[in-house]
Formats: structure tokens, C-alpha cells, sequence
């Protein structure tokens, strides 16, 4: 019989089960009175995601258990209830890296696709334990495991799919049926993105003005002929029945990934929030080249959308429309490039100019948003993302966002840009904003981390000036990096909607850099034994202690006067987090020992009773 002193190691304080009903009062109550009474966002890619060690196909989705978990998590520890995902749609790969910023904007990319949830009456258990055994030695987002055209991932979903066509099942029968009905739902971008990657494999590019005439302009009114390319399409579906067909089994299995995941995190209280990426993709440019500025690239190298045209404005409220139905809420990424548009290049000629179409861009995505949530329908759940240099706003040079056409909007900032006059609370109370037109967090996925403002001399010298103000703490205590980041956390906490990044909420460092998207930023992947890594950073005065944050605003707000028993607890669960790991470690190594000398003691109780018993033992009885 084997004897441990205790069950698990443990690292930092945990919540004893008794104390995690009060906590959870304690940090929605604080939250409350500091003002956070909207939104707590946690901002975290899924393909980040934990996965378990039997799933773990390197490439993280929220329907994986130890995912579901992790919300758990966060929800009782952070008080989230909201989820901001990076998008979703087919990531482009670039120098050995995943574009997930330079991806499509329409279609569903299949790192979505959960293949033991979703195909488990297609594949087999082997089959699927390939495709993790691939990822045994990988510690980071393995997208190559996933989205390889060769990879074994692929060739189980190809497998997958051959088993549906055989239709030898009631199952099978109705997935294709759903299928069907999926796909005529959203005929107007599922079938011609079939065409284009059917037609990209054939040509073996994706630059589809390589492509033979009729090809390369199969969806341009002004040369093919409606006649002409309904028959170009029925020979490509024809002679591709498999290809064509595969892109939609994997355009149903993402989409219905998303709705399973918005209906698990909703279950527990979670919103799920999309990021509506601001560009477009080429295939899309291919699909509809009417909505888009002829030859022309803006910022980033995205084809540039005409929203002068009634094409354009109708592929952006078709955007729109599907983002709606997939998602609780709305991230607008970039959305001052729908305001402004900046120009990179026209006819491969550099440039350096802008299209400016003010209200147009943000009216159609409202007026597409209402459509499909109807009654459910409000503006703040629409977050517009407006963290972008002064420059950028051509119409807005003197008072940037105070502009008319964003007040009455949900505005995203980071306190990145903090001072006496932006980036607090406070400053945008005395711009006259009310608390659901803006949404306020220390730094998010592209923006400088913390730790760079704290390097820089002039960036430190005035926010620890600011955060003494606000915050009503000695400016010299924030000349520590410890210090000076928890006061970053207090600020947003006063903010009715709030957010953080989720590699800053643990702690972990090393890997998001200020706005590298094509680095290795995004695969960074949270290991199975976050909580560990979690309790001892905290420990090490690290990491997000929201009950930190929160005894901070409670003093600047004055509430721990106004609030007494309250700000009492506060301060009693930011020391229970604190704690030190010797001391539990201490204590379960105490308890741990005396409940073996416990069992040693029954043990030999038990043996000695028998033992004296004069009637022979019964056999193979347990001791």
C-alpha cells in the first residue's frame, strides 16, 4: 500500500473551497462600487488555449475540457465574463509564421475545428491519437500540425470526410443534410471560396491573376458573363466534386465549433467576442472585385474597399451579418482605418494618402448587427478600436476620439498613452463620456508591454506622476516594476468595461513583444499548469490580483472608509493570494503527515485485531 504525504504538489495559495463562494461576492461586489459594473474581458487567441494531455493537438480551442476549465478559472479568480478571441478566419502562413492579422475575414479557418468532439463518428481513436502524437514534444502553438496542407491533421479530416460520403449511417445522413443547408445558407461566400481553392490547387498559386482569363475574372460582371461563369462553375464542381465539398464539410464543422463554444462559455455566464479584422482577404478581392478601389492596397497590404460603392458597403454589412451570428459581441479591429482609410499603394505605385468616409463604414456595420440580433441588439456590445497614433486621424487632429462621430460609440484603449489628459478614468470622465462609451485595459496583443513604458525614462517619469494622482500613491513607491504595473491594473478597474491580456494576467513573459505580429507572438501557448505558474507569480508580488487592484481603487474612490467590512475582505483575499508557497507547503506537508500517521495507525489496528481473532482470516481482504 502506498502512503503520500499529500495528494498533489501545490505552489501559492489556492481559495479553500469554503472561502471561493465569498470571493466571488467579494470581487463582484468591489467591482461594482469601483465602477466596473459592464464588461471583464479576458483577451486570449484560442489557439493558445490549454489543451489536455489526450488532446493536445497543438493547437488550442475552447472546447477542449481543460479550455473549459480555464474560463472557470478565470471567471472565479479575474471575475471575466466576457472572452475577446483573435480571429478566426484561415491564417496565412509567412517566414515560418502564422499571419493570424493578415488572414481572411469571411471564412473560418480549420484550427477551429475540435476533431474528437466534432468528427468522432468518422475517425477512429487511432486516427486522431496521430495527430497528437505529432505534438508530443512541442511546448508552443504547433500550427504546422494543424494547417499543413500535409499534415496529419489534414489527412484525418480527409479521411473523415470520405467516411461521411459513404452515407451508410442515419448520422451520416443528416451531417450531410446540414451540410447542404449550411452551405445554402451562405451560398454567397461558401460556394465561389469552393471555386477559388479548388482553382488555387490547380494552378498551385494563390495569385489568381496568374490564372487563365476566365478564371482569374470569374466573378467580374464587367467581363464574365453570368451565363459563362455558371457554366465554368458547374464544370469545376463537377470535375472537383471532392475538393469543392471538402471546403464545406470544413466551413460547417468551424461554424458549428463556434456556436457550440459561444453556447458552453454563455452557459456559465461568458460572453464570446469576435474580432472583426479589418481587412479583406484576396480570395475575397477575387469573389467580389466591384467592393473593392481597382489596384489599389491599403496599410498592411490589404486590398482596399470602395465604401462609395453600394458593393462594398453591402460585402462589409455581409460581414457584419456573419460576425453577428457567430458572436455575443464585436472587437472592430482597426476600426479608425473604416473612418479614414489609409492608402498604401495604387497601381503598385507607393502613395501616401487616405479616403476619408466618416460615419458611412460604422452605420453599416451597426445597421447589419441590429438586423440579426434584433431586440437583443445594443451599441456598446460593438467596441470599436480606436488605439492608433495621432496621425492616423486625419479629421481628428485636435481632439482625436472627441470627435462627433465616435461619441456615442464604444471606444477600446489601452492606458498605454496615459496622461493627466488621456488614458484614465478620470480623463474621459472630464471629456463628458459616460462609462459605456469606452472600454479601458493596461495593453493588449499589439501594443508595448508594460515593462517598455517602465524602460523608458520619459514614458515612467510621467505615468508614475499620473498614477500617484489618481491613485493616491507615493510616487516613489511606484519607481519599483512591480509596483508600477499592479497601478496600471487598479486604473482599468474603475472603468465600467475592462479588459486584460491574458499572457499579463498570468504573468507569463518573453514572447508577446510590442506589435510583432509575424514573430513568434502568436504561439504562445498556456501549459497545463497555469495555476502553479499563476500562485507564483503572485507570490513574487507578479501577475494580476484583481483584490490588489481592487484595495487600490477602493482608497482612491474612498470607498474603504464608505465601505469598511467590505474593503476588510478585499484586503484579507489580496493577502490569501499572496500568501507565500513555504507556508502552505508547510501546512499540507504537517497535514499530509499526520493523516499517514493516521492510516499507518489503522492499518495497524486492523492487522493486529485480526490477527487475534481465533476464526481464519477471510481472503483477499483489503487492508
Amino acid at each position: 500500500m502506498k502512503i503520500s504525504l499529500y495528494s498533489s504538489p501545490t505552489f501559492g495559495r489556492r481559495l479553500k473551497t469554503s472561502e471561493e463562494a465569498d470571493y466571488c461576492a467579494v470581487l463582484k461586489k468591489g467591482k461594482e462600487l469601483a465602477g466596473n459594473t459592464g464588461k471583464t474581458i479576458l483577451i486570449v487567441p484560442s489557439p493558445s488555449l490549454p489543451q489536455t494531455k489526450t488532446t493536445n493537438t497543438g493547437v488550442g480551442n475552447i472546447l477542449d475540457p481543460q479550455a473549459l476549465d480555464f474560463f472557470d478559472f478565470a471567471k472565479k479568480y479575474w471575475g471575466i465574463n466576457c472572452i475577446q478571441d483573435l480571429p478566426n478566419g484561415r491564417y496565412i502562413p509567412k517566414d515560418r509564421n502564422w499571419r493570424i492579422y493578415s488572414g481572411s475575414s469571411m471564412d473560418l479557418g480549420s484550427q477551429l475545428i475540435n476533431l474528437e468532439i466534432l468528427t468522432k463518428d468518422l475517425i477512429e481513436p487511432k486516427d486522431f491519437n496521430k495527430i497528437v502524437y505529432q505534438n508530443l514534444f512541442q511546448d508552443s502553438v504547433n500550427f504546422e500540425n494543424v494547417l499543413n496542407p500535409d499534415s496529419e491533421t489534414e489527412n484525418v479530416l480527409k479521411k473523415a470526410y470520405k467516411n461521411l460520403l459513404k452515407a451508410d449511417t442515419e448520422s451520416k445522413k443528416a451531417m450531410l443534410k446540414e451540410i447542404e443547408t449550411f452551405s445554402s445558407e451562405n451560398k454567397s461566400w461558401v460556394e465561389p471560396k469552393s471555386i477559388f481553392h479548388t482553382l488555387k490547387e490547380y494552378y498551385h498559386t494563390e495569385n489568381f491573376r496568374t490564372w487563365s482569363d476566365i478564371d482569374k475574372d470569374l466573378y467580374n460582371p464587367d467581363k464574365i458573363s453570368l451565363e459563362t461563369r455558371n457554366k465554368r462553375i458547374a464544370e469545376i464542381t463537377k470535375n472537383n466534386s471532392f475538393d469543392t465539398g471538402y471546403y464545406k464539410f470544413k466551413q460547417y464543422l468551424a461554424d458549428k465549433h463556434l456556436k457550440l463554444a459561444k453556447e458552453k462559455l454563455n452557459q456559465k455566464g461568458i460572453r464570446l467576442s469576435g474580432d472583426f479584422i479589418c481587412g479583406f482577404s484576396w480570395d475575397e478581392l477575387w469573389m467580389r472585385p466591384k467592393a473593392f478601389l481597382p489596384d489599389t492596397k491599403m496599410n498592411w497590404g490589404f486590398p482596399a474597399l470602395d465604401l462609395n460603392s453600394k458593393e462594398g458597403l453591402d460585402l462589409l454589412k455581409e460581414k457584419a451579418a456573419l460576425y453577428a451570428k457567430r458572436y455575443d459581441d464585436l472587437r472592430v479591429d482597426a476600426a479608425w482605418t473604416y473612418i479614414n482609410q489609409p492608402i498604401e499603394s495604387i497601381n503598385g505605385k507607393k502613395v501616401n494618402t487616405k479616403n476619408y468616409y466618416g460615419e458611412k463604414a460604422l452605420e453599416a456595420i451597426e445597421e447589419s448587427v441590429r438586423a440579426v440580433k434584433g431586440k437583443d441588439f445594443n451599441t456598446e456590445n460593438i467596441m470599436y478600436e480606436f488605439i492608433a497614433a495621432l496621425e492616423d486621424f486625419r479629421a481628428l487632429d485636435n481632439n482625436r476620439e472627441t470627435d462627433p462621430i465616435l461619441k456615442n460609440r464604444n471606444k477600446i484603449y489601452c492606458s498605454n498613452d496615459l496622461s493627466y489628459q488621456w488614458g484614465s478614468t478620470k480623463s474621459f470622465k472630464d471629456l463628458g463620456w459616460a462609462g459605456e462609451l469606452y472600454t479601458l485595459g493596461t495593453t493588449n496583443h499589439d501594443q508595448k508591454t508594460m515593462k517598455t513604458h517602465f524602460a523608458s525614462e520619459k514614458s515612467r517619469k510621467l505615468q508614475t506622476e499620473v498614477l500617484a494622482d489618481l491613485l493616491k500613491i507615493p510616487k516613489e513607491k511606484l519607481q519599483d516594476l512591480k509596483e508600477f504595473i499592479k497601478a496600471k491594473y487598479a486604473e482599468p478597474m474603475r472603468a465600467r468595461n475592462n479588459f486584460i491580456f491574458f499572457a499579463d494576467a498570468l504573468n507569463l513573459d518573453g514572447n508577446y513583444k510590442d506589435n510583432q505580429h509575424h514573430t513568434s507572438d502568436y504561439r504562445m501557448k498556456i501549459e497545463s499548469n497555469y495555476q502553479d505558474h499563476y500562485f507564483k507569480a503572485l507570490e513574487n508580488g507578479e501577475g494580476y490580483n484583481p483584490m490588489d487592484a481592487l484595495e487600490k481603487a477602493f482608497r482612491a474612490e474612498g470607498l474603504d472608509k464608505k465601505e469598511p467590512e467590505l474593503y476588510k475582505k478585499i484586503v484579507k483575499y489580496r493577502k490569501i493570494l499572496e500568501e507565500p508557497q513555504k507556508n502552505i507547503i508547510k501546512s499540507h506537508i504537517l497535514k499530509g503527515g499526520l493523516a499517514a500517521l493516521a492510516v499507518c495507525f489503522v492499518t495497524y489496528a486492523a492487522v493486529k485485531y485480526h490477527s487475534n481473532k481465533k476464526e481464519k482470516p477471510v481472503e483477499n481482504q483489503p487492508a
